[in-house]
């Protein structure tokens, strides 16, 4: 090892400055890619910590309004929450009511189809059947916080699968306080050796 630099055998068994050129080139182009992959990591990562940007206030200058923006053209905006004036076009209700319907028909069809099943601690479906009505509290943030149901069905195997129903809607947002809806649901009494549930 002559001139205090790495010298590595070539396959001939001599020393070759070709080999450490090659590996030092290597060598260098690693370091670099790692750099700047550690680089390109860092700006992303306090990009996504930010948050999204913002666009630049524009000075004010007494009650006028300036008609410009610093937004970048083409770039998606984001979607405000609907105005508290929806409710007009949805027949007085604070919410999508075409949107929740749906919900509350699939929960609906829900308890129609599986809840008349339901067994007991002794593994008898013991009903009751018929048909009755759940209060379900639409939740402003899209959710449904719950849902209750009267007599016959409160208290048994029966209730508990009709609120379970109706607590997992899912809506689209609306503006303004949590409200609740009454909702018929029917409860089918299984036939005869059908699978409990």
């Amino acid at each position: 090892m002559e001139g205090g630099g790495l010298r590595l055998a070539s396959p001939r068994g001599e020393e070759g400055d070709v080999y450490k050129v090659a590996a030092g080139a290597l060598w260098y182009d690693f370091v670099m890619r790692a750099i700047c992959m550690s680089l390109l990591l860092a700006v992303l990562g306090s990009a996504a910590a930010c948050g999204p940007a913002k666009p630049a206030e524009s000075p004010s200058h007494g009650d006028e309004a300036s008609p410009t923006t610093n937004e970048t053209p083409g770039a998606p905006l984001p979607t405000p929450p609907p105005p508290p004036s929806a409710a007009s076009t949805s027949g007085g209700v604070p919410y999508d009511k075409d949107a929740v319907e749906v919900g509350l028909k699939r929960a609906a069809r829900q308890v129609k189809a599986n809840c008349g099943a339901t067994t007991d601690e002794d593994g008898k479906a013991t009903g009751p059947w018929g048909t009755g009505s759940v209060t379900v509290k639409l939740g402003h943030n899209g959710h449904s916080q719950g849902a209750t149901i009267g007599p016959p069905f409160d208290g048994q195997p029966v209730g508990k699968c009709i609120t379970q129903a109706f607590a997992i809607l899912t809506f689209p947002p609306f503006a303004g306080a949590d409200t609740t809806v009454d909702w018929p649901v029917e409860v089918v009494k299984p036939a005869p050796g059908a699978g409990a549930h």
